[in-house]
């Protein structure tokens, strides 16, 4: 079952180090394997924390998308043990590696938008002083 886990997300995580690490069973667990955020992460948060704040919501998603977290066993990785134990610098870490992800899985042209440069006032300078001379 792991196994067909792993070739499910392959090339869709991102692993990365908290600071200071979720306290379990005697241990600060640091290591942990983000994957990719799906669509059913958000609705499914908001389904079960209707009323929740914002926060509450997200740390459901990143809890939904931590594939591993140290040795935590996946049954025990829940949001009442996050809201407990993770730390909000180790928050913002995850959330960094989700951006990070978004940014590694984006397709190159979404990195540079089309059009962008002969949008700007300076190219259309250039271009104008080129029809010019022309």
């Amino acid at each position: 079952m792991t196994e067909q886990t792993n070739k499910q997300w392959d090339g869709l995580t991102i692993t990365g180090e908290l600071r200071i690490g979720v306290y379990y069973a005697g241990l600060r667990h640091k290591r942990f394997t983000l994957r990719v955020g799906m669509a059913g992460d958000l609705v499914a948060a908001q389904e079960l924390h209707p009323d929740g704040p914002f926060q509450l919501t997200t740390l459901e998603v990143y809890r939904r998308q931590l594939l591993s977290l140290g040795d935590i066993p996946t049954e025990a990785l829940t949001v009442e043990l996050l809201r407990e134990q993770l730390a909000e610098t180790d928050l913002a870490i995850i959330a960094n590696a989700d951006a990070d992800l978004e940014k590694k899985l984006a397709p190159p042209s979404a990195a540079t938008p089309t059009g962008a440069e002969s949008s700007t006032p300076l190219s259309d300078t250039a271009t104008g002083s080129t029809n010019s001379a022309a």
